[in-house]
């Protein structure tokens, strides 16, 4: 079910029709870059999909009990995460999440912890809303990334220092923190009166033998001072419906994170969400399963053609569908390096340095595609770097 390939040229997609360079698809290029699939959603949901716009009626939509229980019973079943429906309030996506509880629980001015090279738009969400971001960058160890907790502990006790931005699993160096980095992290931001955003919309997918840990999980206490953002998007390729259930368990803090959505102005869910949402967590875990054995097999199989090519180096990938490859040996700058990818690879990709400084010289790289596909630009990246044609 993951096999075929599609051309998705003129469908609107900000991966096939916005942000790749004119022409290049029509050459032969692959988008292997924004993090959505190339798999078609499970055909449960989109059953459920066609149900209710055959119904006609896009109207204003809640997530009520009916919604909310599929939520609480994939979270238990799938991660062992016991929640009451009142701790989820669904919103217009995590990065609007984000935002979204910067404004409510900081100020202007404050600090916000992030661990580069991390998603971009944690930067972002920071700096756009006046404040100002304090990098506790991951260590590189051999084909992984540790994190520094002395500094992040140091950074923490600053007084101006009110919020930390964890992602969990790691988008892009692909580690899956384990319970006792969890532990650290929360016990650091838990003393220091931190609020900790936990953004794991990647927990469904992790290689096996991974295990994910929702936060809530490792500690009791971290539900006083803790914000968990989860989504059906990157499990079952529905980004494009912008919702995601955001998991508070204070009453506190929840009630502070809807009054800011409500100064915002946002008061609905995405209609066509409600019925993708409970046909996913009901029906599915079977498509998780499957998509997470094509994708395991993938991440396999760039490891060992890159494994070949001496040049570069992958970091080892325990979750997500994102693989974190090492450049700097081919000595080109930012835009020679994309340029060799697009023009001679045909590799659309997402360059390292929108990561973050650390991220200079990598290239993040989506394999949640079909296998043709992938061996395509593999074998002409492996080509090109033995040959010297970079």
């Amino acid at each position: 079910m993951f096999d075929e390939i599609y051309n998705r040229k003129n469908t609107g997609s900000y991966k096939w029709d916005t942000i790749v360079p004119d022409g290049v698809i029509e050459r032969g290029a692959y988008p292997l870059s924004v993090a959505d699939m190339e798999f078609k959603t499970p055909e449960e949901v989109r059953e459920a999909v066609k149900d209710f716009t055959d119904k006609g009626f896009f109207c204003y939509t809640s997530g009520d009990g009916e919604y909310r229980n599929s939520v609480k019973g994939f979270m238990k079943r799938r991660h062992g995460f016991e929640i009451e429906n009142d701790w989820i309030t669904c919103v217009g996506g995590v990065v609007f999440a984000i935002n979204t509880a910067i404004r409510a629980f900081t100020e202007p001015g404050d600090k916000i912890i992030i661990q580069t090279p991390v998603y971009y738009p944690f930067s972002a969400s920071i700096i756009n809303n006046g404040r100002v971001v304090a990098d506790n960058p991951l260590v590189a160890v051999d084909d992984s990334y540790i994190i520094n907790f002395d500094e992040l502990e140091k950074i923490a006790s600053e007084p101006d220092v009110k919020m930390m931005l964890l992602c969990s699993p790691h988008n892009p160096v692909g580690r899956v923190w384990t319970k006792d980095e969890l532990k650290r992290i929360g016990d650091i931001c838990l003393n220091n009166n931190v609020i900790l955003i936990s953004d794991e919309i990647h927990f469904d997918i992790v290689r096996k033998g991974v295990e994910h840990t929702v936060i809530y999980n490792v500690d009791e206490e971290f539900k006083k001072n803790t914000v968990i953002c989860t989504a059906v998007s990157k499990t079952f390729n529905l980004a494009g419906l912008g919702t995601s259930d955001i998991i508070i368990a204070d009453e506190a803090l929840r009630n502070k994170f809807q009054k800011q959505l409500s100064t915002d102005g946002y008061s609905s869910i995405n209609c066509v969400s409600r019925p993708a949402t409970i046909a996913a967590y009901t029906q599915c875990d079977y498509w998780i399963d499957a998509m997470n054995a094509y994708v395991e097999d993938n991440v396999n199989y760039v490891k060992s053609i890159v494994d070949e090519i001496p040049q570069i180096k992958m970091c080892k990938c325990e979750g997500t569908y994102l693989v974190w490859l090492d450049m700097r040996e081919l000595k080109l700058n930012d835009d020679e390096l994309d340029k060799f990818l697009v023009e001679k690879c045909g590799i659309i990709q997402d360059p390292g340095f929108w990561f973050g400084e650390g991220g200079k010289g990598f290239s993040r790289l989506n394999v949640a595609c079909p296998r043709k596909a992938l061996e395509k630009a593999m074998e002409a990246l492996k080509n090109k770097v033995l040959n010297g044609e970079y």
